[in-house]
């Protein structure tokens, strides 16, 4: 009798404990809303790795979409930074994997909102094909991102600063000129 005592008060307490996460405090909601609102090259560095840090599943629901593209934005900035002061013969990244870029589709409305841009097959391979880049490598090192679920065709999107984007744009011009403004990067296996 204790038993089914106990697995009932334990079926009661359960959806309570699997209800949302822990709303966030006012000075978390206070900061996303700075992010939200001010140009990313305008913010202030210091609060950057707090935001990046915040769950925004924790902020009310009217402020959950913007935060996310806004932390997707800043992210995709850091990383192309990052990939900028390696030189133009990148070498592949250590401990990342195809699940560090690889999304599901439900994601490509934050992604759009963060600046990325849609990328075709046809542009990928060009893209793969002038710089000796694995679509590991692009994930890793650039913003090259997958979307993909179960029975329906992926998804590629890259942010429109990336400097591969440039390449993405070459990729439907005419070819054979010479090119003045080419990214020159290449990756090494």
């Amino acid at each position: 009798m204790r038993n089914l005592l106990a697995l009932l008060l334990l079926i009661a307490v359960a959806p309570l404990c699997a209800a949302d996460p822990v709303a966030a405090d006012s000075s978390t909601v206070r900061l996303a809303d700075y992010f939200i609102k001010t140009p990313i090259n305008e913010a202030d560095p210091k609060l950057v790795s707090p935001f990046l840090a915040l769950d925004v599943q924790t902020l009310p629901k009217r402020l959950r979409e913007k935060a996310l593209a806004k932390q997707l934005a800043i992210q995709a900035l850091l990383k192309l930074h990052d990939t900028k002061k390696k030189g133009n013969w990148l070498q592949p990244v250590g401990g990342c994997t195809a699940e560090s870029f690889v999304k599901p589709l439900k994601d490509i409305p934050a992604y759009a909102m963060a600046g990325y841009v849609p990328l075709t097959e046809e542009e990928l391979k060009y893209i793969m094909d002038k710089t000796h880049c694995t679509e590991l490598d692009l994930g890793c090192q650039f913003t090259f991102t997958i979307f993909f679920d179960k029975k329906k065709p992926r998804r590629l999107m890259l942010h429109q600063n990336d400097p591969i984007d440039a390449l993405a744009a070459e990729s439907h011009g005419p070819h054979g000129q010479t090119n003045f403004f080419g990214t020159g990067l290449t990756c090494q296996h």
